[in-house]
C-alpha cells in the first residue's frame, strides 16, 4: 500500500493551485429528532446525507502572489461548477461558496483565503424539442405530394404513341440510380425492362408501391463513423444532385415528360429515404445546455455500447461530419424543389427546415475537429495518449486521417477531436 505522502495531492480549483494549512468537511447524515412525552426513546428521521462543504484555510505565496491571487479570484467568481483537486479526496466537481480573502502587513508576499466549496449541486431537467419526431412527422404529407406530382405528370402523356426503346433510353439513368440507392425497387422491377413496362403499363401502381415500401422499411442507426449512416446518406445526396444533370436529350415532348416524372419520382423517393434515415440519428445526451456529455457515456445514455478504440465511429457525433451531411442533403432537396410545383416546393421546404434543425442539434451535441501536426513521426497509440490520455483512441486518429500504418503517423497536419 502506498504511504500517505504518496496519496496527498496539491490543491487547486479550476486549475489554479493554492496551499492548504488545514481543511474540514461535515460528514454523516442529516437528521430530524422527534421527542414524544411519556416515551424514553425518540424517533430519528433520516433526511439524507449531510451536504458536503469542503472548507480550507489556505494561501498563495511567492513573488507573483498578486497574479496567483487574481487567478484564484477569477476562478472563484466564475459561475457554475468547477473541478476541485482536494489534497485527500482527489478530484471533485463542486461550486464555490462563500469565501473570504485577507491581506496582512506582517505577511508580505502572501494572501490568505478561507475557502468553501459545496458538493452535490442539484441539476434540473432541461426541456428540449424532439427534433427527430418533428422530422419524421413531415414524411406522410411529403409522400402524398410526391405521388400527386408523379400522377399528374404521367396523366398528360399520350401512351398510345410511345415506343419502348425511347422510354428505355430516357429512364435508364433513373433506374441505375434507384437500383443503387432505393433497395425496395428490386422487388418491384428486377431489371430495366421490367421497370420500363411498369412505367408504361402501371405508373400509378409503381409509384404507390415504391413509396409504400420505402416508408415501411425497418431502419436503425448504424453509427456516426465512416461506415455508418451519415456517410452513406451524404453519398446518396450527392447522387441525387448528379442525377439532375444526367438526363438523355430528347425532342419528343411526351418522352421528356416521362423522363422528368420518373427522375423526379426516384429523387423524391431518395429524399424520403434520407429523411427517414436522418430521423433515426440520435442527439447525444448532454450534461447541461452548453456542455456535451463525456465521450464514453453519451451513447451509453442512449442504450448503446461504445467499443474501445472507436469513440468517434460509434460513441459521439463529429460536428464537422454532421454538418457536411446536413448541407449535402439540404442541397439535394433544393435542387429537387427548384424543379417542382409550388405545392411540392412548400412540402420539401418544410421538411428541409426540420432536417436542418435536427442535424444542427445532433452537431451541437458532438465534438469538433481541430488541426494538429506532430513534430515527428509517431505511433498512433503514443499520439492518442499525448492528446487524450487514452491510447485506445489511436484507431480513431488512424481512421479519421486514412493513415496507412498505425505505427507510423507522419508529421503532417491531421484532423483530431478537440476533446
Amino acid at each position: 500500500m502506498s504511504e500517505w505522502r504518496d496519496l496527498r495531492r496539491e490543491a487547486s480549483f479550476r486549475g489554479v493551485p493554492f496551499w492548504v494549512d488545514s481543511d474540514s468537511v461535515p460528514v454523516g447524515r442529516r437528521t430530524q429528532l422527534h421527542e414524544y412525552p411519556k416515551r424514553d426513546q425518540p424517533m430519528v428521521e433520516d433526511m439524507g446525507r449531510q451536504t458536503r462543504e469542503y472548507k480550507f484555510e489556505g494561501f498563495v505565496v511567492g513573488s507573483d502572489f498578486i497574479d496567483q491571487r487574481d487567478r484564484l479570484l477569477e476562478a472563484l467568481d466564475k459561475p457554475g461548477p468547477g473541478e476541485l483537486v482536494h489534497p485527500w479526496f482527489g478530484r471533485l466537481t463542486v461550486t464555490a461558496g462563500k469565501c473570504e480573502l485577507s491581506h496582512s502587513r506582517d505577511e508580505l508576499g502572501m494572501v490568505r483565503f478561507n475557502l468553501a466549496f459545496i458538493d452535490g449541486m442539484l441539476t434540473f431537467p432541461v426541456q428540449r424539442v424532439n427534433t427527430r419526431r418533428q422530422l419524421a412527422a413531415h414524411v406522410p404529407s411529403l409522400l402524398e405530394r410526391i405521388k400527386a406530382r408523379f400522377d399528374a405528370v404521367m396523366a398528360k402523356v399520350d401512351w398510345a404513341r410511345q415506343q419502348v426503346n425511347k422510354v428505355r433510353r430516357a429512364i435508364s439513368s433513373a433506374y441505375a440510380f434507384a437500383i443503387n440507392f432505393l433497395k425496395p425497387l428490386t422487388s418491384l422491377a428486377a431489371d430495366l425492362g421490367a421497370f420500363v413496362q411498369s412505367v408504361i403499363n402501371a405508373p400509378d401502381a409503381l409509384s404507390a408501391s415504391l413509396l409504400s415500401d420505402l416508408a415501411s422499411v425497418e431502419r436503425w442507426f448504424s453509427g456516426y463513423g465512416s461506415t455508418g449512416s451519415l456517410q452513406s446518406s451524404k453519398s446518396k445526396a450527392d447522387a441525387i444532385v448528379a442525377l439532375s444533370t444526367e438526363r438523355a436529350a430528347t425532342d419528343d415532348p411526351d418522352i421528356a415528360l416521362i423522363q422528368a416524372a420518373v427522375i423526379g419520382l426516384v429523387q423524391d423517393a431518395a429524399i424520403v429515404d434520407l429523411l427517414l434515415d436522418m430521423a433515426e440519428v440520435p442527439v447525444a445526451s448532454v450534461q447541461s445546455v452548453d456542455q456535451p456529455a463525456a465521450l464514453s457515456v453519451q451513447l451509453e445514455q442512449q442504450g448503446a455500447t461504445v467499443e474501445p478504440g472507436s469513440v468517434m465511429d460509434n460513441g459521439v457525433p463529429v460536428a464537422d461530419d454532421i454538418l457536411a451531411a446536413r448541407d449535402a442533403i439540404s442541397e439535394a432537396m433544393w435542387v429537387v424543389a427548384g424543379e417542382s410545383t409550388p405545392e411540392h416546393f412548400g412540402a420539401l421546404s418544410d421538411a428541409r427546415l426540420a432536417l436542418d434543425r435536427h442535424l444542427t442539434e445532433v452537431a451541437r451535441s458532438g465534438v469538433w475537429l481541430r488541426p494538429y501536426q506532430p513534430r515527428a513521426m509517431v505511433s498512433s497509440l503514443v499520439l492518442a495518449h499525448q492528446l487524450y490520455g487514452d491510447a485506445l483512441r489511436g484507431a480513431e486518429i488512424v481512421s479519421r486521417n486514412a493513415i496507412r500504418h498505425p505505427g507510423f503517423v507522419p508529421a503532417v497536419e491531421l484532423q483530431v477531436a478537440k476533446s
